[in-house]
Formats: structure tokens, C-alpha cells, sequence
């Protein structure tokens, strides 16, 4: 007991070397009166992002979490929650992605909508967990404004994709929220542990980053709470078996999704790791202070197998930072406090090891950690008068909105958001390779194909960008070119059924047919109801002298495709060769059907007819092919031969 009273008087010494600045009398006035600090912090947000509801989905990540995520196919809540992808367990997230797609189709209207909300809602419960602890009210609104509008966190609300983080952090910091109220008194309620209980689980369900939570717990209790530490640490033991059961299960899902943690993480050694750490420690919080050049990526590149003179830097300016706190900060819980709340939700998206994405730093991975920079800036302004406070609050707020505005504008869709990326880090193969992915997709096969280029010449080892340059060859109608291409992304290791397709294709067109069986197998193996697949292996069947497998792969063609034409022309031709004159007639009258307006096909069916003797039916069809092109000769020949009968 002796101890514990000790531990009071220490921690309310530390407390008296805390400022307690006078207030604007006018912002207190204001920011004291009930829910009015929210409903600003709710304007804010949506002053900043309504204009990107009108954005549109990002083919990078933006397809594969939402549009080809089979879970969101005939979604159920058993498929939700037994399910992965990208080698993700997020139930609650794709419940999410759901949701959005519930309110807007296809488009990406619902899913910006969402995080909108999510992050204003956020932005209330930050105001509310720093007032909770520091008891004042501008530094509170102060901290949540500026997590509103700062423009590092347009990308978790702007990226469709990313509404995994702003669902996350709501239920977070709801969790985190919650538990600072069980602990305000000496008899807690339970209920506020309960849901603590609830959304912390919620929030690994979002996303596997919460797992940092019960050690943000424990850092709260030390600081503010040291002489109950005691009797809380029984509360934590629930958050420590779901934080760790799924960290574990992040590596199983990652390693299910064929990601080679250990062969992807040795691309860098140890010492590679330590200074890439600290510099990334030191890389956020440049990004916050000084609010530009925001780019979806920010890779780790040597030059010459040397680091940047701010990666050797970066060790000697952390330690020196961690001494000026010990020296003059360490009594200082609040400052103490700020480097936790940067730290430690920041501490599993630090790049210590790769997981399966090339995105070892990122906006997002600060989305919550921020609080604690913007928690230190304010208690630095607080030594100041509060005129200049009331003042810095309004003009920082009003820069980071305008910023943060335009940023949003970045992410209208993937064209935009890597020519930004392009311009931001120009010496990135990665953004090269998805700018060209997504024009690619846009259908601008010539600029596609130009950055598919300029990303091999960056990396040669960038085997997918074969892959896609052959696709903008495909359809430039540079054959030579793309089949050159997809060899090499084969040889490379790559195995897709398109890329298989796409090569026998190729070959086709480059009258190579009987050398496009193999791939167009291939392809057929990994995507057996690909009817063009079949179609094409029915024609390089037909130049192998098989007609039997050529008639079977059209038969297969025009069971997955009953609309397409050529496979009823092509087996109808084979047909009339084996003197299956009827069965000849049944597959032209089809094409027919499909298109009554070639020529062609009447007067193969005309000659069909005749060899079953059905002379008017033939040249009633022969007339039909004169009428569609009268300068048609076979049609021509075909109708003397039958006049001459």
C-alpha cells in the first residue's frame, strides 16, 4: 500500500511541470458548448471529401478487393466469414464493401459515401478521447481537426479499397474509447469493457492492423493510470488472444494466397531493414509537417547499392530525439503520451518485414498513428499565446483542407492517381507498370504499351509488365510483338489462362495455328469455359488435319456461346466436307439466325441444300447472297450451276 501511494504522489508531481495554458475565452465559449465540436469536425470532413463521392474505382486493388472478390458473389455471411482474399481475412470489411455495393452498383459512389462517414465519425471520436485524457478542449478539437482535413488521409477515404482502414479505425478508436470510460471511475461499469470487447474484435475482423490496441492500452494505463495498472491488467488478457490469434492468422492467410513471406522479405538484408525503419519513422512525420508531394507510392530505392544520405541520417536523429525527450520530456506524460499514440498503432506497418505488398510505407499505414504528431504540434502551440493559438488553428486547418481537397482530386481514377505517382516518384517501375495496367484498362493501347516499356527499362525483372505490353500489342494488332511478349512472361514463370490464350491467339493470327494447340490447352485447363479458347483450338485443329477434335471444340465453343457466329460457320464448312450435308444446313441456318445479312453463309447453305436435293430452298439462298452483294462470284457460280441443273 505504501508503494501504491508513492506511485500517487510521483505521477501527480509529473502532472504539476504539465502547462495548463489559458484559453481565447471566445473558443472556449464555443468549443465547451454541447456537440458543437463535432458537428464541425462532421462539416469539416465533408466540405474536404463530398466532391470525391463523384470519383471513380481505381484498378489497383479496386478490382481485386471489390469487383472479382468472390465473396462479394451472391454474398452470404458464411462466405464472408470463411473466406480470404488478397490474402486478407476481413469479414467485416467485405460486409462493408457490401454495403456500398448495395448502395451503388458497380460504381464507386457507395463506398465513398462509407468512408466518409466512417472518418468523420473518427474524427469525433478522437476529439473525444483526447479530451477524455488532457481535459481541454481546443487542444482536443485542435488534434481531431486536424486528423479530419489533413491531406495524408485522403487516401484511406478517397480509395475505394481502402474503407477496410477507415472501418478499422472507427471500431479502433471506438474500442479505445470505450475502454477510457470504463476506466474513468474506481467501479467501472463492465458494459463499456463489453463493447470494448466488441469493437476491438470488430476491428481485427476490418482489418489485421488493430492487433496494436492492447498495447495502446497498456501505454494509457502507464501514463494515466499507473497506480490501478494492477487491477486492469486481467481486462486485457481477451484483446491479447484476439490480437494474436489474428496476427497469426494474417501469416497463414498471406501464405494461403501463395505471398512467400520468407522469400519476399529477404529482398532486403537486416541492415537494409534497420535504416529503412528509421527512416520511415522520421519519413511520417515529415509528411504531416510539411503536406506535399502525397503519392500512392514511396519505394525503397538504392542508388548503386547505396541508401539516401536520410536513411544513414535517420538512426543518429532518432536517437538524438530520444534523448532531448528523456532530458527535458520524460516527467511529461502528454508528451509522453503523443509518441505512444504515434508508435505504437504505427509499429506493424513499419517495414520491418514484406508480406506480399510492394507498399512498405503508405498514407494510409498513418491514419490513426497521426493523432499522436498532431497531439505533440498542439501541445508545442499550447506554449503559446491564445490569440496566435485561436489564429494557427484556423489558418492550419484552412491550408490542410485546401490541400487535402486537391488531393482528392488525384484519386478520380487510375489514370490520374499513377500519373501522379508517375510524376511524384518517376524512378518507379511499379508505378510505371499500373499507370499502363490502367490505361490498359481505359482502352489507350499505344500510351499503355509506351509505359509497360518505360517500366521493364526501370526493372527488367518486372515480368508482369510483359504480360500486359503484350495485351497493348494484341490490340495495336502488332502480333509479332505481343507473341514475343507473352513468351517471355511464360518463360518468366507467369501462368494465367488470358496469358496462355493471348499467346496461342497470336500465334493464330500469325498463321502458326497448329503451334497454338499447347497454349490454347493451357489455357483451357485453367479456365475451362472460355468459348473463344475453344473456338480458336477449333480452328488450329482444322489446320492439323483433325477435323473430329476441330467439330468438338466448335460443339464446346457454341455451348458456352450460343450468340457467336464463327464456330457454327467453321463446324458447318467441316460438316459439308464430310457430306453431313443436313447437319451443314442446321449449323449455317443457325449463323443465319444470329446474322441474316452475310453473304457468305446463304450461299453455303445454298450449296448444302443442293446436295440434298432441295434445288428452290438453294436458290431462293443464293438470290438472298446476291441481294447482300451483288458482285459476290461464288454466289454468282453457285446460281449458274444451278439454273444449269
Amino acid at each position: 500500500m505504501a508503494k501504491s501511494s508513492k506511485t500517487v504522489k510521483t505521477a501527480a508531481k509529473a502532472d504539476t511541470t504539465e502547462p495548463q495554458p489559458t484559453a481565447h475565452p471566445i473558443a472556449v465559449t464555443l468549443l465547451d458548448k454541447k456537440w458543437l465540436p463535432q458537428i464541425i469536425l462532421i462539416l469539416a470532413a465533408v466540405i474536404v471529401y463530398f466532391s470525391s463521392l463523384s470519383n471513380g474505382l481505381v484498378f489497383f486493388d479496386d478490382d481485386k478487393a471489390i469487383l472479382y472478390n468472390h465473396a462479394l458473389q451472391n454474398p452470404t455471411l458464411y462466405k464472408f466469414f470463411t473466406g480470404q482474399n488478397l490474402g486478407m481475412y476481413a469479414p467485416v470489411s467485405w460486409i462493408a464493401y457490401w454495403i456500398g455495393s448495395f448502395i451503388s452498383g458497380k460504381e464507386a459512389d457507395g463506398y465513398h459515401l462509407l468512408s466518409l462517414i466512417f472518418h468523420a465519425i473518427s474524427g469525433c471520436l478522437v476529439f473525444s478521447i483526447i479530451l477524455h485524457l488532457t481535459r481541454r478542449s481546443w487542444l482536443a478539437f485542435f488534434v481531431a481537426l486536424l486528423f479530419v482535413v489533413h491531406p495524408i488521409q485522403v487516401e484511406a477515404v478517397s480509395w475505394a479499397a481502402a474503407l477496410s482502414t477507415a472501418l478499422f479505425a472507427l471500431f479502433y478508436l471506438g474500442a479505445y474509447r470505450a475502454y477510457l470510460q470504463y476506466t474513468a471511475t474506481e467501479r467501472p461499469s463492465y458494459g463499456w469493457l463489453l463493447l470494448s470487447y466488441f469493437l476491438f474484435t470488430a476491428s481485427v475482423l476490418s482489418k489485421s492492423a488493430a492487433v496494436t490496441l492492447p498495447v495502446l492500452l497498456i501505454a494509457t494505463d502507464f501514463l494515466f493510470h499507473r497506480d490501478r495498472m494492477k487491477n486492469l491488467w486481467k481486462d486485457k488478457i481477451f484483446y491479447f488472444i484476439v490480437a494474436l490469434w489474428f496476427g497469426y492468422k494474417t501469416f497463414l492467410t498471406r501464405q494461403a494466397e501463395g505471398h512467400n513471406i520468407e522469400t519476399v522479405s529477404a529482398i532486403f538484408g537486416l541492415s537494409d531493414r534497420f535504416f529503412m525503419v528509421c527512416q520511415t519513422l522520421l519519413f511520417y512525420p515529415a509528411k504531416l509537417l510539411a503536406p506535399f508531394g502525397f503519392s500512392i507510392a514511396y519505394p525503397f530505392d538504392k542508388t548503386n547499392g547505396a541508401w539516401n544520405w536520410t536513411y544513414y541520417a535517420a538512426p543518429a536523429a532518432l536517437l538524438g530525439i530520444a534523448v532531448l525527450v528523456w532530458k527535458t520530456a520524460r516527467h511529461h506524460r502528454e508528451v509522453l503520451y503523443g509518441l505512444a499514440l504515434y508508435l505504437i498503432p504505427l509499429a506493424v506497418m513499419l517495414p520491418l518485414r514484406t508480406v506480399g505488398s510492394f507498399e512498405l510505407r503508405s498514407d494510409r499505414y498513418a491514419y490513426v498513428s497521426c493523432v499522436g504528431i498532431f497531439l505533440l504540434l498542439g501541445l508545442l502551440l499550447e506554449k503559446t499565446t491564445a490569440a496566435i493559438r485561436v489564429a494557427m488553428t484556423i489558418g492550419i486547418s484552412m491550408i490542410l483542407a485546401f490541400l487535402a481537397f486537391e488531393q482528392t482530386t488525384v484519386w478520380k481514377d487510375g489514370v490520374q492517381l499513377f500519373e501522379n505517382c508517375v510524376e511524384k516518384v518517376p524512378q518507379s517501375s511499379l508505378c510505371q507498370c499500373n499507370l499502363a495496367y490502367n490505361e490498359l484498362i481505359r482502352s489507350d493501347f499505344q500510351n499503355s504499351a509506351e509505359h509497360y516499356s518505360e517500366a521493364l527499362r526501370l526493372d527488367p525483372k518486372l515480368v508482369e509488365a510483359f504480360n500486359g505490353r503484350g495485351q497493348a500489342y494484341l490490340n495495336l494488332k502488332k502480333p509479332t510483338e505481343a507473341l514475343d511478349d507473352f513468351t517471355k512472361a511464360v518463360q518468366a514463370g507467369i501462368s494465367s489462362p488470358k496469358l496462355f490464350f493471348n499467346k496461342g491467339k497470336c500465334l493464330v493470327l500469325l498463321n502458326r495455328a497448329i503451334e497454338a494447340i499447347p497454349d490454347l490447352t493451357k489455357s483451357l485447363e485453367l479456365e475451362p469455359n472460355n468459348a473463344e479458347a475453344f473456338y480458336l483450338r477449333g480452328f488450329a485443329q482444322e489446320k492439323n488435319n483433325a477435323p473430329e477434335l476441330a467439330i468438338k471444340d466448335y460443339g464446346q465453343a457454341i455451348l458456352l456461346n450460343p450468340s457467336g457466329i464463327e464456330p457454327y460457320v467453321n463446324r458447318g464448312l467441316l460438316h459439308y466436307k464430310k457430306q453431313a450435308y443436313q447437319q451443314a444446313v442446321d449449323d449455317y441456318t443457325a449463323a443465319i439466325n444470329i446474322n441474316p445479312n452475310i453473304a457468305m453463309v446463304f450461299n453455303n447453305r445454298a450449296n448444302a441444300y443442293l446436295n440434298i436435293g432441295q434445288k428452290n430452298k438453294a436458290l431462293a439462298d443464293v438470290e438472298q447472297a446476291l441481294k447482300i452483294n451483288p458482285e459476290y462470284k461464288l454466289a454468282q457460280e453457285t446460281r449458274a450451276r444451278i439454273r444449269g441443273i
